[in-house]
């Protein structure tokens, strides 16, 4: 039976907010919010965190009490140039899973990721319609491009917003794939790629203070 492996990357250090995933967010640090998700929704044979960070190693063991694996980055795919496809790599260089294992790469900087949206995304995968999966969130406003232009209705033609379907965007909260796709592809996605619509407040990736502010407001309000 395949296995089905959450993985979450995390720095040390931060450019936008320094040290932002032992920050902490509401009660908790930030990366505790996706870890706590991902051990709530039932789907993950093995959780792990990738990091280079002492302090992050000693609260995730601390906290989590093994249930949660550390894998250490090494500096090099913990560069600020870094994607996190090379992490990615690193680790399945490092504990060769299964090729037809799944594999979630999980991002920190989503904090309101649910674990319903989680499960739904496994169920997509039982399925098997596609080879990839992305989360990507409905928005239901109009674009125009840099010459001026209207690029989702004409002028004689404007659509009622309750009419209109709006566009996805990438949340970039999850990427899923199976092992075997993402070592022969070399990407994350790759295939058949099915989208995995998430709800609103997906939108929230914090990567600067502003986002942070936001994030905590959705916490303050009771939205989240």
């Amino acid at each position: 039976m395949n296995r089905t492996f959450c993985f979450v990357p995390v720095r040390k250090g931060s450019r936008g907010i320094p040290g932002k995933n032992l920050r902490l967010l509401g009660d908790k640090p930030l990366v505790c919010w996706i870890i706590d998700t991902i051990l709530a929704s039932g789907i993950a044979d093995e959780v792990c965190v990738a990091t280079n960070c002492d302090e992050m190693e000693s609260l995730i063991r601390g906290r989590y009490k093994g249930v949660v694996q550390i894998f250490r980055r090494s500096e090099w795919s913990a560069r600020d140039e870094a994607s996190s496809l090379e992490v990615v790599q690193e680790y399945l260089n490092y504990r060769k899973p299964d090729r037809n294992d799944d594999f979630i790469l999980l991002q920190a900087t989503s904090p309101f990721t649910t674990a319903q949206e989680l499960r739904g995304l496994v169920e997509e995968m039982k399925r098997g319609e596609a080879d990839s999966y992305v989360a990507c969130c409905r928005l239901k406003k109009f674009r125009w491009s840099d010459e001026g232009r209207p690029l989702d209705y004409s002028f004689e033609t404007k659509p009622r917003r309750q009419e209109y379907k709006g566009f996805l965007i990438e949340s970039g909260a999850f990427y899923a794939s199976t092992v075997g796709s993402i070592l022969d592809s070399g990407q994350l996605l790759s295939g058949v790629v099915k989208v995995v619509e998430v709800g609103p407040a997906g939108m929230i990736d914090i990567d600067e203070e502003a986002d942070w502010g936001l994030a905590e407001h959705y916490i303050e309000t009771g939205l989240k």
